[in-house]
């Protein structure tokens, strides 16, 4: 149910995770067999990521090119550097731009966006 250029958290985190699309969290974290009455266990964390490790996985073993998010938020990073370089400014939505998982753990989160 995909096409186009796709980052490994927009289908593992957004297309299969999200309630409002294929709603998977919970069906994966039970069958993870992870405790999902109490969300202090974080079973929706370890479930998300799980479900985007998958995704990695199988597009790796079908020699299909994706993209993670930290190499993404490298790329990203690179050439909004470029842009200010070259055109004085980069304008961009931090909302699209940060990973919907592990935000804080790039370096796109914490650049400031006009």
């Amino acid at each position: 149910p995909f096409s186009g250029w796709y980052m490994s958290t927009e289908i593992g985190a957004r297309d299969l995770c999200d309630t409002q699309r294929y709603n998977l969290t919970e069906i994966v974290a039970i069958k993870m067999e992870l405790d999902t009455k109490s969300i202090t266990t974080l079973w929706k964390d370890k479930a998300i990521l799980e479900v985007n490790v998958a995704v990695l996985h199988s597009f790796q073993k079908a020699g299909v090119t994706i993209i993670d998010h930290h190499s993404a938020s490298e790329s990203f990073m690179k050439f909004m550097e470029d842009e200010n370089r070259l055109r004085g400014g980069c304008p961009a939505d931090w909302v699209w731009i940060v990973p919907p998982i592990s935000g804080s753990a790039t370096q796109v989160f914490h650049q400031e966006m006009l």
